[in-house]
């Protein structure tokens, strides 16, 4: 399914031809599965086969948006829809933009452009987890809020539920970590899970760094082989 996105939340380039395709995880082919496993091999070596097993498990539930510049693959974004106790969860499980074209909102647009598949209309939360603060921003722009004010008491109440209820392997082992569920934390960790996810922290670092002097940001400290855990509230587009 061929579909123009949205309206960006933010502004963008206008000088990169670049078009986004949101497609059911059944029709998802092998040569693209190898493209999008050769784009997240940047940070993390990952082979097709693992991919569409992680990011993939129940391809009815699943949609993947992608973002080419030409005919050349610069972002994706694999996500899952799952009921949970309180609600419909579209989880994101892979976020990736290629290293060139950071900070050209290609992430926001991805996710916003996931709006307009059907599995994502009847969402009632949307979440991820990130070694990076720019994917939950992007996802914080996906749900209407800034990300320096999270309701962590929604994250508190359902991460959880929703990590139990979830289709996805490494979700469901993830532990919860950080202040908002564990109590005399003394790392700094406010909203994060253990997912054994260890990738050199000094990008995300950085990128930190620069928005904890525009403002305050909610979910604490990155651990290692720790990822953020966002978890948004949202309104379903439709019953």
């Amino acid at each position: 399914m061929s579909v123009t996105p949205p309206l960006p939340t933010s502004p963008s380039n206008t000088s990169l031809v670049i078009t986004y395709n949101a497609m059911s995880g059944t029709a998802i082919s092998d040569d693209l599965m190898k493209l999008c496993a050769q784009l997240f091999s940047q940070p993390v070596k990952m082979t097709a086969s693992k991919l569409r097993s992680q990011s993939v498990s129940i391809p009815e539930c699943t949609v993947l948006v992608t973002c080419f510049q030409h005919e050349k693959l610069v972002g994706h974004a694999f996500a899952s829809v799952w009921s949970f106790e309180g609600g419909v969860v579209g989880w994101i499980t892979q976020l990736v933009v290629d290293k060139s074209l950071r900070r050209r909102y290609i992430a926001t647009q991805l996710l916003q452009t996931l709006k307009v598949h059907p599995l994502f209309q009847r969402v009632t939360a949307v979440g991820l987890v990130s070694s990076h603060p720019a994917a939950c921003t992007a996802l914080a722009k996906y749900a209407g809020v800034s990300v320096h004010a999270v309701d962590l008491s929604f994250i508190r109440e359902n991460a959880a539920k929703v990590l139990e209820a979830s289709t996805v392997d490494y979700l469901k082992s993830g532990q919860l970590r950080g202040a908002l569920f564990q109590e005399n934390v003394g790392t700094g960790a406010v909203s994060s899970a253990f997912t054994e996810f260890y990738v050199d922290h000094a990008e995300p670092s950085k990128a930190l760094e620069k928005f904890k002097a525009r403002g305050k940001w909610c979910l604490g400290e990155l651990l290692e082989g720790h990822e953020y855990l966002a978890l948004f509230s949202v309104s379903p587009l439709s019953d």
